[in-house]
């Protein structure tokens, strides 16, 4: 058995062990290959030499391998990867760290079982994962982490969530206030979406355009493709807060602290729920000035509009909306979204851009054909499956099986192991509109490094697997998977106890409603909320306990620190004139 993941499609077992040595490393790489050079020495923990005749690893460019496919063959004293591109050689690499680094000792070399991997190519072109940095802001080393560890398992397209209706988090030089104001809310709610706790401490950060471009770099050295997505009509508190005429309405209002109405209510916001104005035509000038901002930036051919969930009740008393509806002969308000969408679809073909919207943008039938839909719903969708027949292409990110913000008693490794098409009633022969599979990692209630990756490891392997693997085997994964924690260590990754992230846990809802009064359905509850079952986050937990009371402490004894410390300095000055004289 080899511990590699994904699991390559096809392999020769030879008899015997492939060795490489570690104190040199003879490589040689032909020149169509040659920006691989820099990792290998990364990926497998060796000084390299360049070679020109004997080498202890080689990469050799075949044209007749297509984009992403590799040959790799582990034999005696070499390992020799073929391909006929970057991507190729990249994953080719992937693999031979994997069974290289798998079984780590320290031995004078790196060993593997003698094989050959064939011509080994993804099942999904499209194989994702999202990151939510509205909700909570990360930061570059946290998103560089996330790509290193989507490069490892050969995920290929990063879905990046920057504006949503709690913080708008890249700079947009046309309209300032859209960070000056939009990426600062004043506090958060907790935990969940039926729960009334609230924490006031103020939650800001966006990106520059400098902060995105070597973000960007880095992605693609790891032949990693981002697809920015801005939202737009729906989702956007943030760029209404920083310019409310933006809205039907032109009423102040402040950037979300909130999710869902819970705390809305709490607080006594009526109408607090508002898209933009789709009849106003400076709305549509301010949502094409900003595409044309970010498509400028990206250079990939992807761009996410969002697109769900827009309430329309703004849109029916609206007379600028209602005026639109009229001119353009629209039957409703649903038929003006899709008119808006069409429009700035329209605007991104123009940029060479294709556009993706989640499973809403496809409501209506007049919905542009080439836009991609995103299927995120739990339930079926006839509007995903008409658009399949219609030649549409959509991507599968079914809440079960890929909403990784999710607890890991509702969405399992194996509800994202196992998902096919079929699943959705997407018929054999619908299948060829099927792009590939997406991760989704919404943080409502993910505040922090280590509980994303606690999020996503294992789930984010299981996804791997299940769009570059033809042959599924859900108990021969699990028993690779344990290997895997060693390069989650070298990457500095949190992951959770298996207990927590393999099994369902059927007393959990019971303890939380019990405890808390409510029970917790997109968060892992067990790593917030019902205690942190890894020796280091119980630590981190009690430190941040006692800190906690410290400051509670002190604040309750502050009660005249002035005086204490003016009194203190004027006895010290005291000292100081009686030294004198």
């Amino acid at each position: 058995m080899i511990n590699v993941i994904p699991k390559p499609n096809n392999i020769t077992f030879k008899k015997g062990d492939c060795f490489i040595y570690k104190d040199r490393v003879l490589l040689h790489i032909d020149p169509e290959l040659a920006d691989i050079e820099k990792f290998v020495s990364k990926c497998l923990g060796v000084k390299t030499e360049k070679a020109d005749d004997e080498s202890h690893i080689e990469f050799i460019f075949d044209d007749t391998l297509p984009e992403e496919v590799y040959t790799l063959r582990a034999e005696g004293y070499e390992a020799k990867i073929f391909a006929g591109s970057y991507s190729g050689a990249f994953y080719g690499l992937m693999t031979l760290s994997q069974l290289l680094l798998s079984d780590r000792d320290d031995s004078e070399t790196l060993t593997c079982p003698q094989l050959i991997i064939e011509k080994d190519s993804p099942k999904y072109s499209w194989r994702g994962l999202q990151l939510d940095e509205s909700r909570h802001f990360f930061g570059k080393e946290t998103v560089k982490k996330y790509l290193d560890f989507m490069a490892m398992y050969k995920l290929n397209r990063f879905h990046w969530h920057l504006t949503d209706d709690q913080g708008w988090r890249i700079e947009i030089e046309k309209y300032p206030l859209l960070t000056e104001i939009g990426s600062y809310r004043k506090g958060s709610q907790l935990h969940a979406w039926n729960c009334p706790e609230y924490e006031e401490i103020p939650h800001f950060g966006y990106y520059t355009k400098d902060d995105i471009r070597e973000i960007i770099a880095y992605a693609k050295e790891r032949c990693i493709e981002i697809i920015p997505e801005i939202d737009f009509p729906a989702h956007c508190a943030s760029a209404i807060a920083a310019y409310n005429d933006l809205a039907c309405r032109n009423i102040p209002c402040e950037v979300f602290d909130f999710c869902g109405d819970v705390l809305a209510k709490e607080k006594g916001l009526k109408n607090w729920n508002r898209p933009l104005c789709l009849g106003k035509d400076k709305t549509l000038d301010f949502v094409k000035d900003v595409v044309d901002e970010v498509a400028d930036l990206f250079p990939f051919p992807y761009f996410h509009i969002g697109g769900d969930e827009a309430p329309t009740n703004e849109w029916k008393k609206c007379p600028d909306c209602q005026k639109r509806i009229k001119d353009n002969k629209l039957k409703n308000e649903v038929n003006l979204q899709a008119w808006f969408t069409n429009e700035i679809n329209a605007f991104l073909k123009s940029k060479g851009k294709t556009m993706i919207g989640w499973n809403e943008v496809l409501a209506s039938k007049s919905t542009d054909t080439d836009v991609i839909g995103q299927y995120w719903v739990s339930q079926n969708d006839k509007n995903v499956l008409r658009h399949l027949k219609n030649g549409g292409k959509i991507i599968l990110s079914k809440h079960k099986s890929f909403y990784f913000d999710m607890a890991y008693d509702y969405c399992t490794p194996k509800e994202t192991y196992t998902y096919e098409p079929e699943k959705s009633k997407i018929k054999k022969e619908l299948k060829k509109g099927v792009l590939g599979v997406e991760g989704e990692m919404w943080t409502e209630w993910i505040t922090n490094e280590d509980h994303v990756f606690f999020m996503l490891f294992n789930r984010g392997l299981a996804l791997s697997e299940n769009a570059w693997t033809n042959r599924k085997d859900f108990k021969d994964f699990k028993s690779r998977l344990q290997s895997h924690k060693a390069f989650m260590d070298k990457m500095g990754i949190y992951y959770g106890n298996d207990h927590i992230t393999m099994k369902k846990n059927k007393g959990l809802k019971k303890r939380q409603a019990k405890k808390y009064g409510f029970t917790v359905k997109h968060n892992d509850a067990e790593f917030r909320l019902d205690g942190i079952h890894n020796k280091n986050m119980r630590v981190k937990a009690k430190q941040a306990l006692k800190e906690k009371k410290k400051r509670e402490e002190y604040e309750k004894n502050a009660k005249g620190i002035d005086e204490l410390i003016d009194s203190a300095l004027l006895k010290a000055a005291g000292y100081i004139l009686e030294e004198d004289a």
